[in-house]
């Protein structure tokens, strides 16, 4: 019963993930005020996944107190995935709100149980009795019962008992249609946010470099949190330097094709969200649980030859990428000294990043140059 129910709240937790946070221009498309930026979004994802399994358990109880304290999580947690799911349609502005939630069955019913039972056991207005509700001590392991005593009906004894699968699939179905809303408001704002990646892409041909920028700027602000110096001041600087050394024009190369990677892989992952298939994952856990026997077998013939494998010179890269410590880069970078000695590009950038370690574009620049030529990019 849950699993269509999480499937969407995943595809709508990998939207705002992905993209909501990502590219300004689609978080101006939703109410993204300052509440909502410090992750009080995702804090409501989580809620949903923590309290899911106590909305659609299987499980019946049949102790007096077991059943008790089911009774009121399980109200509740229904109770608090309605109040996130008016929060969620406001934060992507669907137009609905609690006025128009009052009006549909599949809210109201399951709300009016938990405020009866759980929320409200005694109500007054203005020093008067409303009504007095008290759990049953005769319920079935399958429902939920409770006697209430309301002044419409002149304070008469009544039975009020509900299935629990039926409030269960009130509620399943509560949340499918409107994280279904939330889901077609979602692909209208990646569908519209197509239109200024199908514009940054022609510019992008055209190799029209400060033009890239600004609409990078206006539509595509995440690549430049995908590498070192890919901030807009530090590309112009290294643009305007292109015709000085090939290490800043292969830079320039290198932001191009990254920033084209990252389009086609913007676009795939909003084709995919929304045609990816659902996957059962409680399929997945009735699977027999395989037997592995590892039998361990020493041939000549099957012995590593260790001088046929490809020497791999990553580790020292990464170490002069990430720490930019003139100790380590005399480690690491004298190493890949000893190692390519006869190879003056890389001898000759080492050593201009060894005299401007503390400058981010010298730095790097060569050792995109390096990376390429050793081709570990």
């Amino acid at each position: 019963m849950k699993t269509e129910v999480e499937d969407k709240l995943d595809r709508i937790h990998h939207i705002w993930s992905s993209f909501i946070t990502e590219f300004n221009y689609c978080s101006r498309k939703i109410e993204h005020n300052s509440v909502i930026k410090i992750n009080y979004f995702i804090d409501i994802l989580g809620y949903f996944k923590d309290t899911i399994d106590i909305v659609f358990t299987t499980k019946q109880y049949s102790t007096y107190s077991e059943k008790f304290s089911f009774t009121i999580s399980f109200l509740q947690a229904i109770y608090i995935h309605e109040d996130f799911v008016q929060e969620m349609l406001e934060i992507f502005k669907t137009g609905i709100d609690k006025g128009i939630l009052k009006k549909d069955p599949t809210y109201y019913l399951n709300r009016e149980i938990r405020n009866e039972l759980v929320g409200h056991p005694i109500r007054k207005n203005n020093g008067g009795l409303i009504s007095s509700t008290l759990f049953s001590y005769n319920a079935q392991k399958d429902e939920i019962q409770y006697l209430r005593y309301h002044k419409d009906n002149d304070f008469k004894f009544e039975d009020k008992t509900f299935k629990i699968a039926d409030i269960q699939e009130r509620h399943m179905k509560f949340l499918e249609k409107y994280f279904d809303i939330i889901l077609e408001k979602l692909k209208i704002i990646l569908e519209d946010f197509l239109l200024p990646l199908n514009k940054l892409e022609n510019v992008i041909k055209k190799r029209d470099f400060k033009t890239v920028l600004k609409l990078v700027d206006l539509y595509f602000e995440s690549i430049y949190k995908s590498d070192y110096c890919y901030d807009k001041h530090s590309l112009i600087k290294i643009y305007n330097r292109r015709e000085e050394h090939k290490r800043y024009q292969h830079f320039i190369d290198c932001f191009y094709i990254d920033l084209q990677t990252s389009l086609a892989d913007t676009r795939a992952s909003i084709k995919e969200v929304f045609e990816s298939k659902l996957i059962d994952k409680q399929s997945f856990e009735k699977l027999p649980v395989l037997k592995i026997e590892i039998i361990q077998s020493f041939p000549e013939d099957n012995l590593i030859n260790m001088e046929s494998i490809k020497e791999s010179f990553h580790y020292e890269i990464g170490k002069i990428a990430t720490n930019r410590d003139p100790s380590d880069f005399d480690f690491f970078g004298g190493t890949l000294k000893t190692k390519f000695q006869s190879n003056k590009l890389v001898i000759d950038e080492l050593e201009h990043m060894k005299l401007n370690i503390f400058d981010e574009i010298e730095y790097y620049t060569s050792l995109g140059l390096i990376r390429a030529e050793l081709k570990e990019e």
